[in-house]
C-alpha cells in the first residue's frame, strides 16, 4: 500500500510539473507506457541470453550486443541533426541510424545462422527489437498525432 501511495504522489508530481512546462511535455500516462514497453524490451534481451532454447547449443550473452544498437541508433540524428530542408547532412543521418537499426534485427540472425545462438534465442532478440524500436515509432507517431514535430 505503502508503494502505491508513493506511486500516485510521483505521478501527482508529474503533473504539476507538466503545468508549469505548459503543453511541450508528455503526459505521465505516456511516460510510464513508454518506460514500460522499454523495460519488456530489455528484459527480452536478457531472456534472449539466458534461455536454453536448444540442448545442442548452451546459452550466452552474445544477443546482448543487440542492445548496444538501441543506444547508438539515435546519435546520428542527436549529433547531425534533424534539420527542415532537405541537406545531405539529415540525409546522411537517417541512413546511419537506418542502418544502425537493421543491425539490431540482423545481428541475430546472423550468430543463429552461424550457429552462436539458437535460433529460440534469435527470435526472442528479434522480438525484443521489435518491441523497443515500436515503442519509440509510436511514441513519435502520438507526438506528432498531438500537434507536435515529433520525437527531434
Amino acid at each position: 500500500f505503502r508503494h502505491t501511495c508513493q506511486f500516485l504522489v510521483a505521478v501527482n508530481n508529474l503533473r504539476s510539473i507538466q503545468e508549469f512546462f505548459g503543453e511541450k511535455m508528455l503526459q505521465p500516462q505516456v511516460i510510464l507506457a513508454v518506460a514500460f514497453l522499454s523495460t519488456v524490451a530489455i528484459v527480452l534481451s536478457i531472456l534472449a541470453c539466458v534461455i536454453d532454447t536448444n540442448k545442442d547449443l548452451p546459452a550466452n550473452w552474445w544477443p546482448m550486443f543487440a542492445v548496444a544498437t538501441y543506444a547508438l541508433a539515435p546519435f546520428p540524428i542527436v549529433i547531425l541533426g534533424k534539420k527542415e530542408e532537405a541537406s545531405q547532412l539529415a540525409y546522411w543521418s537517417y541512413f546511419t541510424t537506418g542502418w544502425i537499426v537493421a543491425v539490431s534485427f540482423g545481428l541475430p540472425c546472423i550468430l543463429a545462422h552461424s550457429a552462436v545462438i539458437a535460433i529460440g534465442n534469435c527470435l526472442i532478440s528479434m522480438t525484443s527489437s521489435l518491441v523497443f524500436y515500436g515503442t519509440i515509432v509510436g511514441l513519435a507517431w502520438w507526438q506528432a498525432s498531438e500537434g507536435g514535430y515529433g520525437l527531434y
